[in-house]
This record gives C-alpha cells, sequence and structure tokens, in this order.
C-alpha cells in the first residue's frame, strides 16, 4: 500500500495551498467549505488540474496522469451511482475494464458488499435507496478496484447509526494496512471522525 502526499497542492486561485501526506492505512479529513473540498479532491484524483503543488502516490508522482492511471478510487459526492444500473452493476461498473485486478476482484468485491451489508440491496436501483445506502454502494464501488488511495468527497455527513471511520475500517483488505484515505468536507462532525484533520482555508 501506499502513501498519498499531496505537496502544495492548490486547487483553486487565490486559496491556501495544501501540503499533508497520509499512510497507508490512515483516514485523514480536509475540512474546507464545499466548493474547496470537491476542487481539491478533484485535483487529487486527476479529474481537474490543480492550480500549483503535486499529487505524489508514494513516490510516484501523479500529477500529470490520467484519474485510470493513478491507482486512486474516488466517492464523488452524492455518490454519482448511475440510475439506470442495478447496486451490484454500479460496484461492477469500476473494475471491469481494469486487468491487473481482475483475477482477485470478485472474491474482494463480495467481502465488500457482504462488509458494508449491501446484500439485500444488490439488485435494486439507486432512486430506491436511502442517502446513506447510496453513500455505501459509492464506497463499495471505490473500494472494488482495490485502489492504493481513496478519496471521499463528503460535504456533509450521510452515515447513519454508524461511523464514517467504521465504514473505511471495512475496506481494508485483511493482512493489509489498507488504503490512505482522504475525505474531502465541510462538516466538523465528519472531520472530528477520522485519526487526522486539516482545515483549509477558502
Amino acid at each position: 500500500m501506499a502513501t498519498l502526499r499531496l505537496c502544495a497542492l492548490v486547487a483553486l486561485p487565490d486559496t491556501s495551498a495544501v501540503t499533508l501526506d497520509v499512510p497507508a492505512g490512515v483516514t485523514a479529513a480536509l475540512r474546507a467549505p464545499a466548493r474547496l473540498g470537491t476542487a481539491l479532491a478533484r485535483a487529487v484524483v486527476g479529474l481537474t488540474p490543480p492550480v500549483d503543488g503535486k499529487v505524489l502516490v508514494s513516490d510516484r508522482d501523479v500529477t500529470a496522469l490520467p484519474p485510470n492511471r493513478r491507482r486512486i478510487g474516488y466517492v464523488p459526492a452524492g455518490g454519482a451511482l448511475l440510475p439506470h444500473l442495478t447496486v451490484r452493476r454500479n460496484i461492477a461498473y469500476g473494475w471491469r475494464r481494469r486487468e491487473r485486478v481482475r483475477d482477485v476482484v470478485d472474491d474482494w468485491t463480495a467481502t465488500v458488499v457482504d462488509r458494508l451489508e449491501l446484500a439485500p440491496t444488490l439488485d435494486l436501483r439507486p432512486h430506491l435507496l436511502s442517502e446513506a445506502q447510496r453513500f455505501r454502494v459509492a464506497l463499495a464501488r471505490a473500494a472494488a478496484c482495490l485502489p492504493e488511495v481513496l478519496v471521499v468527497d463528503l460535504p456533509s455527513a450521510v452515515v447513519r447509526g454508524g461511523r464514517l471511520a467504521d465504514l473505511v475500517d471495512r475496506l481494508t483488505p485483511a493482512d493489509t494496512p489498507g488504503a490512505a484515505v482522504l475525505v474531502c468536507t465541510a462538516d466538523p462532525t465528519v472531520a472530528s471522525d477520522v485519526a487526522v484533520a486539516v482545515e483549509v482555508a477558502a
């Protein structure tokens, strides 16, 4: 597993640079206004270029790489589930074209579905789920790809009857430290639920 390193990363003009190391198995939160938090998340995963700074996965500089070459899983704000697909097909959507994980991903996906208590929902479509269930499906989709880093854009808390840290712990394969997890949030209750929290001024 890898360490996520943000090196003086600036996601939007005239905002503070972010420098942060998130080791494997650690969950860190960047607390920032929703627009800035989303911009930071998108810059880390490669959907938009940063204004300045670098994104490293261990010693690999991934700043200029496309998202599919970064080995970073992404849970966008709201989950961004495909409404015409069932939960089962939403979870499978991200990994079917990734050859490097096909040999192990079926068993691991089944494990994630079980750990996140999604089995009863597999044949449902997203509009039939609660907000918290949709979030778990988006987590499962990102974790099924066995990413080295997981980025969660979570402007406000959606976890009901449980803690975000508990859900993240369920995404760790046996005998590994787990992915480095970065949560971008505007909600102080989300930030207080993780091991490391850093506030970013707009």
